[in-house]
């Protein structure tokens, strides 16, 4: 049973078009996730995974069905409300870190909160105290050319987790790294979803990622097999 339910998802479909027909990555979709869980979508290339992790984001949109986040209805929202939704209470983390790289890790990191038009007194209080949640404080003056991809990674779950969402979405965001770092990473954000109570979703069919979960949903062929 699910406590306090944040997301609602109700026979989600999304097909999208291919020559005179269409693909259906999502069909009949049915899930519910609750605050402070860590939990993943499971499945191989193509199984729906980042279409659904995007749909929750506000990303994309359903063809069919109702996807509730936060009580907003995705499907109902204009492009300013999905971009406020995005702002203010959602965080990503992408498995190619997508730091500006004419920026400092601070200023990358501080990113999310120009957006919010905080005072630059709150604004720097909040990017070190991210920066020390993922050990990168001694980094603040550095260019990503100058990180390892541990370290970059570590910039954008900073980055992410900033403004303290309620959510965050993570696509494979151990792709691009060896075991020691995704472990640092898994432990870093296990971490922060006890200490903030947020609600980490991942997309990943990486078994390190799996190990670390408490719950486990999989998908095949855009279908739910079990949640």
């Amino acid at each position: 049973m699910i406590s306090e339910s944040i997301i609602t998802i109700k026979g989600l479909t999304k097909d999208f078009p291919v020559g005179s027909g269409y693909f259906r990555a999502l069909n009949e979709v049915n899930l519910e996730f609750g605050r402070g869980e860590f939990a993943g979508l499971i499945g191989p290339s193509g199984s729906g995974k980042t279409t659904l992790l995007n749909i929750i984001g506000s990303l994309d949109t359903p063809t069919k069905g109702e996807v509730i986040v936060l009580g907003k209805d995705i499907s109902h929202l204009n492009s300013q409300e999905s971009a406020s939704l995005r702002k203010e209470k959602l965080g990503f983390i992408f498995q190619s870190y997508n730091l500006l790289p004419v920026y400092t890790v601070y200023e990358n990191v501080e990113f999310p909160l120009l957006l919010l038009n905080l005072p630059e007194t709150e604004r720097k209080k909040m990017v070190m105290e991210a920066l020390e949640w993922v050990g990168l404080t001694q980094k603040v003056k550095s260019r990503p050319s100058m990180l390892s991809g541990g370290e970059c990674q570590r910039v954008a779950i900073a980055r992410a987790m900033v403004k303290k969402p309620i959510i965050v979405l993570a696509d494979e965001p151990t792709a691009n790294l060896d075991a020691e770092n995704s472990h640092h990473i898994l432990r870093t954000m296990a971490t922060l979803n006890q200490e903030l109570n947020t609600t980490f979703i991942f997309a990943t069919h990486d078994e390190k990622v799996i190990s670390y979960l408490k719950r486990r949903i999989t998908l095949a062929d855009g279908s739910l097999v079990s949640a």
